[in-house]
């Protein structure tokens, strides 16, 4: 689940919210759609308070039969905002081994991270985490001037280098293998995100009489006490929040007009694309910067001859080559060489090509099955020839899920996959293994409908429909330009 993040229409001023992923903002009071722009950075958001009345009464009664008081006045009453850093993305990690019965064994593991620790320092607000309600609750974009006035604002404390160090500590945990004797493990966080959610806390200081006084610290969604604490150690915890900020760069999220820059007609509203082609003039656009920029793609032609009903998916294809210990691979035959995983169709003709990496673009909710479509066309290297621009007005395209720097770092992933189980000198290559990048292209490929698959129309690898996350309810461009 992911979380909403909720804002006001700048167009008519209306409260509207929408999910972490989407990319585009739709109201539905004025109708109006705007790209979201300003999130390739740190974002920052904030809960709003709960103020529960009968939960805080049953709070003080509480508090009163712990110190055996009988009667308390609240003295004081405050609410501020602590700094949770958040990261977000999804973990690959290849296990290579053997089991205690000699099994051999090669497994990919996954999950999606979602994690949360204080961005504050020296001080124990008593929640070490926010837990899954960061995927629940409604979250606000930072306004600093908007909390100061219920609130006071913490300062962050914890660097961006820190948090990075801190995330990379906790990829592993849920994923750790039992039984198994390894020889390589690799996890990757692939298309991570970190942003700063300030969460409220209330704080009360109690009056108990001649039992003197304390001060609780309140978790201000839940209304549950999370600290007890002396007049003493609230002082000082007051005073090492005041300290100097940790210097962080954080991004502002703003709105863009969503209409094709070139010939002003609207974009195709599909909310969580990354790139956006127009039906009208048929270019592809993605938002970077504040401002929507042409992104340079290809569509591949299917084989001559073919008579199949044709839906294009997108892959980010880049040119990739492996060093490691002092060898490298850089062709397609080095890369066959290394992997004989599966019968290739590719071609190796008398000029050695270098590899390229097939990573598909589209959205697959089945990560097995995401993985297994690139590693097979990656292992193909298949060669296509572009189709004309005059032609692309016929052809019908799903959207761009996922980003070039997120396929960027499927790389270590797809290397791990072309990597046989048991070979252990081709495993002690990727151990040591360094991805260069050097070209980073997105290509519409042909895929065709077979039953329950979708079949590349170049190479025949395929991928089954139930797959994709929204293959069925999908808007694609028809040849008149319009949506269906």
């Amino acid at each position: 689940m992911d979380l909403f993040l909720s804002t006001s229409c700048p167009q008519c001023g209306a409260d509207v919210s929408f999910e972490e992923e989407s990319t585009v903002l739709y109201c539905q009071y004025c109708g109006g759609a705007l790209r979201v722009a300003g999130r390739s950075g740190v974002i920052r958001t904030y809960v709003a308070p709960r103020e529960d009345i009968r939960s805080i009464k049953k709070i003080i009664r509480k508090a009163l039969r712990h110190a055996k008081a009988k009667k308390a006045l609240v003295t004081e009453k405050r609410l501020f905002f602590a700094p949770y850093w958040r990261i977000k993305g999804m973990v690959f990690r290849w296990i290579f081994g053997k089991k205690l019965d000699g099994e051999i064994l090669k497994e990919l593991k996954t999950k999606p991270l979602d994690y949360t620790f204080p961005a504050y320092e020296g001080i124990h607000l008593g929640l070490r985490s926010l837990g899954v309600r960061p995927a629940a609750l409604k979250l606000l974009f930072f306004d600093r001037r908007k909390m100061s006035k219920t609130g006071a604002i913490m300062n962050v404390a914890t660097t961006f280098d820190t948090a990075v160090i801190h995330g990379a500590s906790v990829r592993d945990v849920g994923l750790d293998e039992t039984g198994v004797r390894l020889h390589l493990g690799r996890t990757r966080l692939v298309g991570e995100r970190y942003g700063i959610i300030y969460f409220p806390f209330w704080m009360m200081r109690l009056s108990l009489g001649a039992k003197g006084s304390v001060v609780l610290i309140l978790d201000a969604v839940a209304n549950k006490v999370t600290r007890v604490l002396t007049d003493e150690q609230w002082r000082d915890m007051e005073e090492k929040t005041g300290r100097q900020p940790a210097t962080v760069s954080f991004s502002r999220v703003f709105f863009i007009p969503f209409k094709c820059p070139n010939c002003g007609w609207d974009l195709p509203l599909n909310r969580f694309d990354m790139i956006h082609l127009c039906g009208t003039c048929h270019r592809a656009w993605m938002e970077k910067g504040g401002r929507l920029k042409a992104v340079r793609f290809e569509a591949a032609a299917p084989p001559e001859g073919l008579n199949e009903s044709l839906v294009y998916l997108p892959f980010w294809v880049f040119h990739a080559e492996m060093t490691s210990n002092g060898q490298s691979l850089k062709t397609t035959a080095d890369l066959h060489a290394f992997s004989p995983l599966y019968p290739s169709k590719a071609q190796e003709g008398t000029k050695p090509r270098p590899i390229r990496f097939y990573v598909p673009a589209v959205a697959i909710r089945n990560i097995s099955a995401a993985n297994k479509l690139a590693t097979r066309v990656t292992h193909n290297q298949p060669s296509f020839d572009p189709m004309p621009k005059d032609r692309l007005q016929d052809c019908r395209f799903m959207g761009v899920f996922l980003g070039p720097e997120a396929a960027a770092d499927m790389a270590d992933v797809l290397l791990c996959s072309l990597t046989p189980a048991s070979n252990q000198k081709r495993q002690d290559f990727v151990k040591h293994a360094h991805t260069a990048i050097n070209k980073l292209d997105l290509v519409w490929w042909p895929f065709y409908e077979q039953r329950l698959f979708l079949r590349d129309a170049i190479c025949g690898c395929g991928i089954q429909k139930g797959a994709l996350s929204d293959y069925r309810t999908r808007e694609f461009l028809d040849r008149e330009g319009t949506r269906t």
